[in-house]
């Protein structure tokens, strides 16, 4: 991971155009109504698998992306396609239930910029969106530490 490059916008934006994608009916609709809610955000597209997902982002010019780890077509995979675009692809934010080291560090070397545990956001999501959004690299999840320790160790 040495010289790591993370995605940061394409433009400075004072509203952030997001694409949910969730294949959590419930889930994706509560991520869409708590960044509708918040002035930074225009949630541009809601999307229940993976498939697509780089027409969808590209057609609506997003510039975040919430994508779930475990859904169809979602995951790692889905995080390099949209990182790897040449003319620079949208921030990646990872959302999931699953918040274990491995995963954490699959979707960062995918080109994630953050990772953020589905049962601990609450009403912290738009400031953790928005913060990932202006470039900084986030883990809102418990094995945070871990994942920086395992990070650093392979560093070396």
């Amino acid at each position: 991971m040495r010289g790591r490059q993370f995605r940061v916008p394409r433009r400075v934006m004072a509203v952030h155009r997001v694409v949910v994608a969730d294949d959590d009916d419930m889930m994706r609709s509560a991520l869409v109504d708590v960044l509708r809610a918040d002035h930074r955000f225009q949630v541009v597209a809601a999307v229940a698998t993976g498939r697509g997902l780089p027409d969808v982002v590209a057609r609506h010019q997003a510039d975040v992306v919430l994508l779930d780890v475990r859904m169809e077509e979602g995951g790692p995979d889905a995080a390099r396609r949209l990182t790897s675009a040449p003319e620079g692809g949208p921030v990646v934010i990872a959302v999931s239930a699953e918040v274990g080291t491995v995963r954490v560090l699959e979707m960062l070397r995918a080109g994630a910029t953050g990772y953020l545990a589905k049962g601990r956001l609450g009403g912290s999501l738009p400031d953790l969106v928005a913060r990932c959004a202006q470039g900084e690299v986030l883990l809102a999840v418990p094995t945070a530490s871990a994942a920086v320790r395992h990070l650093l160790a392979s560093d070396r």
